[in-house]
């Protein structure tokens, strides 16, 4: 393991010194110099100046409103899914959303409630056992029911915007917002939460009725897929590229014969071209240099400039 530079001794010094003031504050989590990779489903990544894990919504705010006080930067994350952090870790607060506001509940008719935090997984599990079907698309994404609304989540043809009804959010000062399907601007692989930008809270899903088994059956049909296709089994964060105009962006990557490519720990997956894994011990930058060399190749062979899906934070 390397040194610490003197820059790097500074920083955290004042991530110390940061998250000391806001376990004052705070009912939540706070950890001082924290490794990200700890909190990424790739497993890399350097250490936060300071992580948060807030109590629940009101303890968000407080932390906003401190965060403000003291002009410190922060970067909102969910479970990590599709997210790589640099080698030299994040500058500032990270403020992780999975594992806390993850409350569900069922309303009138076929109305739920959750939480941004919740386990989208365990979220479909949930709803099929009360008889609310809808979800079934979603129940092998992983990461955060939040996430995935916010950045308008797809599989077999259908999108988290498909099954919203409301969202509440919060503004990076603190001021709830709620908004109506029609107001989030979905798109492809984004919404209006992405763009303005908010941090979602909380979701109200509108499913409709259904024989429990069925739905889980489909479930499992969804998920048997998935095990086929992609590499579940070694870290990654999901399609490391945007699907471009004219195909998926896999097809791409392999019909330019990149399946195998490695750079150090990172290599693309001989299973799902558009996966990009950890195979042990790989650093953010194998991953940022496979990835430009994945975008060379494709624009050479067939003029398509492959765009990242993957969320790059720090450096």
């Amino acid at each position: 393991m390397r040194a610490r530079t003197r820059e790097e001794d500074e920083d955290r010094l004042r991530g110390t010194s940061l998250a000391l003031r806001l376990k004052e504050v705070v009912r939540g989590e706070v950890c001082a110099d924290e490794p990200m990779w700890r909190h990424t489903s790739f497993r890399i990544g350097g250490p936060a100046d300071v992580l948060v894990v807030p109590k629940d919504v009101d303890d968000l705010v407080v932390l906003l409103q401190a965060l403000g006080d003291v002009q410190a930067p922060f970067y909102v994350i969910g479970a990590g899914t599709n997210l790589l952090v640099a080698d030299e870790g994040v500058r500032g607060v990270v403020i992780k959303l999975a594992g806390t506001l993850d409350d569900v509940g069922r309303e009138d008719g076929c109305i739920v409630r959750c939480g941004a935090g919740t386990h989208l997984p365990a979220l479909c599990r949930t709803v099929a056992s009360w008889g609310l079907a809808g979800l079934e698309f979603a129940s092998g994404i992983p990461g955060t029911a939040g996430g995935a609304v916010a950045m308008n989540a797809a599989a077999y043809g259908r999108t988290m915007y498909d099954v919203v009804h409301t969202v509440a959010a919060l503004t990076y000062e603190g001021e709830r917002v709620v908004l109506g399907r029609e107001d989030l601007d979905a798109g492809v692989k984004t919404t209006r939460v992405l763009q303005e930008p908010l941090i979602l809270v909380e979701t109200r899903f509108l499913l409709r009725e259904d024989e429990p088994g069925a739905i889980v059956r489909r479930m499992q049909e969804h998920l048997k897929d998935r095990s086929k296709k992609q590499p579940l089994s070694v870290p990654s964060a999901g399609c490391a590229f945007k699907n471009p105009a004219g195909g998926g962006a896999g097809r791409f990557i392999d019909a330019a014969g990149l399946k195998g490519e490695r750079v150090g720990g990172a290599q693309v997956s001989t299973v799902h071209a558009n996966f990009i894994i950890n195979t042990g011990g790989a650093t953010a930058r194998d991953v940022l240099t496979l990835m430009e060399k994945v975008r060379d190749v494709v624009y050479k062979r067939f003029g398509v400039v492959l765009e990242p899906e993957i969320r790059v934070l720090g450096g």
